[in-house]
């Protein structure tokens, strides 16, 4: 059951963005931020920090100072001493967008980082630190 909620979650989580007119692209900036939910409007997200608990969803929200262009995201999670622990793929359901969102679970207790990747170019957009107790 708790699968099947979090590929639920999952799926109705990824959202993407298009830039709002009479925005520029100053606006935009290369930025990884983890919460525990999102907002209701599906844009931000509520309990923004870098500790959580295992075994829960953390949420993240990857906003990139280039436009996206559709490319699907990947968020690797490495130790802090710099070794891989795992990676996971995000589907990007725009073909255009600066920002997606979406969750994933680490059960393991640490100090990890994760990197938000776009797929497409393999382009680092943004890191964080963070620790699961």
């Amino acid at each position: 059951m708790k699968k099947i909620f979090f590929l639920l979650l999952i799926t109705l989580a990824v959202v993407s963005c298009e830039k709002e007119e009479g925005v520029n692209d100053d606006a935009w900036k290369d930025k990884l931020t983890l919460g525990t939910g999102f907002t209701s409007n599906y844009m931000d997200l509520v309990g923004v920090g870098t500790s959580f608990t295992a075994s829960t969803a953390i949420y993240f929200r990857l906003e990139s100072e280039l436009d996206i262009g559709g490319s699907n995201v990947r968020i690797k999670i490495d130790k802090q001493d710099g070794t891989a622990f795992n990676s996971f793929d995000y589907v990007n359901p725009q073909s255009y967008g600066h920002i997606l969102l979406s969750s994933f679970v680490i059960d393991t207790p640490g100090s990890y980082k994760a990197t938000g990747i776009l797929v497409t170019g393999l382009k680092t957009v943004a890191s964080i630190n963070f620790s699961v107790n």
